[in-house]
């Protein structure tokens, strides 16, 4: 299953989900009926004679049921808006969890963090940012409605208890989720838990004394006879099990097979199949297993890389994931099945050992081999190894004393603005005039020490570094994220032209900090067949044509391979150079993005036939190949050409800007 289909089943996990969810209403509602009835003639609230009352009554029915519909219905509501306003960040603090800053000085949470940043990197996704749990259990989730609002979370004993290895299977398993959609899913089921278990709860609040009775709050000790009150909260408290036992069905019906799946995920990511088996294995022989003691867990149980709870409703048949021993086994065939105990100790001495000696080799890591892709298409949304190994090279072929920076948010502001500073040096006087009188001054002072660092890095290393510097980005408080943005924006129109970084940056940076600081806006499906976007793939492929390709036989060339890659049955010429700008092409690409998974497909795989139509890709290709995979909302691995890797063109930011129209 490619990345594409993995969305397509994703979006039929919708269907499935709001399917479960009406039965579960209309369950809940028949229960909460049943428990109004069976009390309705002691609570005296209905006006009959005793010869009149009946079990089922037409009017009962129709209050009864609308009261409980729009309690579900208007709770899951609720708290969905919430998910989307708070993302990933949100769920993981309300798990407990405490982000670690970029700039760590701990070696075990560099060691995490290098590992997510090396993954996110592979993946084309920008860096998530990762909280700490503070629990002994083993453990790990990934949270978000999309890349752009998604979190990892991990816990203190998988961190300390792990090895690298082992964290990085766990890491990749997580990453899976991410990327496959199936992140999206889960919280769209936190949501429906949370309606569903309302019920319950209010239940509880009758049950311990609260009740609002005719618009005004009242006690029971003011009510007289208490007792009918008391029996209602008892049977609805008793109803709401009935939505906790959905509720869990419902986790496990959406939940095991995608474990799998993200398991063998994990294997194909890493090509380690000790690493993640190695997680499985010390996490069913420590003593804590994967448990998380948070409140919290029980509702967020199905978002976790292992069993996160440990009760009757946590036995193999019922549990959210699979037993722990089948997934070992389909990753390691020849398990005998018995988990040796694990010396927690011992573990946590080695680990710590193999974290400090990790971060101090940071600066010397070998070079890599690159290989031609073939089939890059299928790459999307599934790293390799090759992609992970370069992660890590790039990483290490960064100056340490800028690597540095880029984690610290103080810094990482300068490490952005010199990513922007114009080659042509009249141009640069005028930005760097500009940020004189807007930007924090010590961070203008740090800018101006650095920034002729950051002109001389290969052309290869800023796209990766502008991905890096994310997670402390997101650190800003929300006025200092205006003064940000209103200077990076002030850097790109400085020389009046948008150049195709300058664009890249806006869509990747700025586009994934918009929704960090204000509200992620969900994609709704517009489009389900390639048709209706014609005209959009033509202004994408026409100017990723041009970007490429210097003579017009070649640019000719790459177009017409990239139309027949869409079937294209019309024989409409490549447009003249500069007839659309980067306006246009944006957009193209704001339409193209309400395409359904498998339109994508075919959209993304014409703009890689493009880019490759000469066998090679520029640094050029491939950042607006970057970016429009983004716009897709299509996580593209780095384009790993034979020789010289993602960069075999230099390429330097003044060369060739694109004119677009200023809005």
């Amino acid at each position: 299953m490619n990345f594409f289909e993995a969305q397509e089943q994703a979006r039929k996990h919708t269907s499935l989900l709001v399917v479960l969810f009406l039965l579960a209403v209309i369950c809940i509602v028949a229960a909460v009926y049943a428990a109004v009835a069976i009390i309705t003639p002691f609570l005296g609230i209905e006006n009959y004679a005793d010869h009149d009352y009946r079990f089922l009554d037409a009017g009962r029915i129709a209050w009864v049921a609308g009261i409980t519909t729009l309690i579900i219905l208007g709770g899951s509501l609720y708290k969905i808006i919430a998910l989307r306003r708070d993302g990933g960040k949100g769920v993981a603090e309300s798990l407990g969890g405490k982000r670690i800053p970029p700039n760590s000085p701990n070696s075990l949470e560099r060691r995490l963090l290098n590992v997510v940043e090396e993954m996110a990197i592979a993946s084309g996704l920008p860096v998530p940012p990762v909280f700490m749990l503070e629990e002994s259990g083993i453990n790990a989730f990934a949270v978000g409605f999309s890349p752009r609002d998604a979190a990892v979370g991990v816990t203190r004993g998988c961190v300390e208890l792990l090895s690298r290895d082992q964290l990085q299977g766990v890491i990749a398993h997580e990453f899976s989720h991410l990327l496959n959609g199936d992140t999206t899913i889960k919280m769209r089921l936190m949501g429906v838990l949370f309606g569903i278990m309302l019920i319950s709860d209010m239940g509880i609040r009758i049950l311990t004394g609260s009740v609002y009775v005719s618009g005004r709050r009242t006690r029971y000790g003011r009510q007289g006879n208490v007792l009918p009150w008391m029996l209602l909260g008892f049977l609805l408290f008793m109803v709401g099990t009935v939505g906790l036992v959905f509720g869990d069905l419902i986790k496990r019906a959406l939940s095991r097979q995608r474990e799998f799946l993200a398991d063998a995920a994990a294997v194909q990511f890493t090509r380690n199949p000790e690493g993640i088996a190695g997680a499985l294995k010390v996490m069913g022989g420590y003593k804590q297993g994967s448990r998380i003691v948070h409140p919290g867990a029980h509702q967020a149980s199905h978002l976790f890389f292992g069993n996160a709870l440990k009760s009757w409703m946590a036995t193999d048949w019922w549990a959210t994931h699979p037993p722990l021993i089948e997934r070992i086994r389909r990753i390691d065939p020849v398990f005998h099945g018995k988990l040796e105990n694990v010396d927690a100790g011992a573990l946590a001495q080695r680990n710590l050992m193999e974290a400090e000696a990790f971060v101090s080799a940071l600066a010397s890591r070998p070079s890599v081999r690159k290989r031609k892709p073939t089939s890059y298409i299928a790459q999307v949304g599934k790293p390799q190894l090759e992609h992970i190994q370069y992660a890590r090279h790039l990483t290490g072929t960064l100056p340490p004393s800028l690597r540095d920076l880029v984690h610290e948010p103080f810094a990482a502001r300068a490490v952005a603005y010199g990513l922007l500073l114009d080659a042509n040096s009249q141009i640069r006087k005028q930005q760097i005039q500009a940020l004189h009188a807007e930007a924090d001054p010590e961070v203008f002072q740090l800018l101006l020490d650095i920034e002729s660092g950051i002109r001389k890095l290969d052309a290869s290393l800023r796209l990766p570094l502008a991905d890096m510097l994310l997670p402390a980005l997101e650190y800003l408080s929300p006025a200092q994220y205006r003064i940000f943005r209103k200077n990076m924006q002030t850097l790109i129109k400085a020389n009046g032209k948008l150049s195709l970084f300058e664009y890249v940056i806006h869509r990747i940076v700025l586009r994934h900090l918009d929704g960090v600081f204000g509200q992620v806006q969900s994609v709704q499906v517009k489009f389900i067949r390639l048709a209706p976007l014609m005209g959009d793939a033509r202004i994408v492929l026409g100017f990723l044509a041009w970007v490429g390709e210097r003579q017009q036989s070649d640019a000719k060339n790459a177009y017409k391979k990239a139309m027949q890659a869409l079937d294209a049955t019309d024989e409409e010429a490549l447009a003249e150079r500069g007839t659309h700008n980067l306006k246009h092409v944006d957009a193209a690409l704001k339409r193209m993005r309400l395409a359904a998974p498998m339109v994508k497909e075919k959209l993304l795989q014409a703009c890689v036939t493009c880019v490759m139509a000469d066998n090679h890709a520029s640094v050029r290709e491939t950042e607006l190949l970057r970016a429009i995979a983004d716009s897709l909302d299509c996580p593209m691995p780095p384009l790993l050409n034979e020789s010289k890797g993602p960069a075999e063109i230099e390429w330097r930011r003044d060369a060739e800007p694109v004119e677009a129209n200023r809005t």
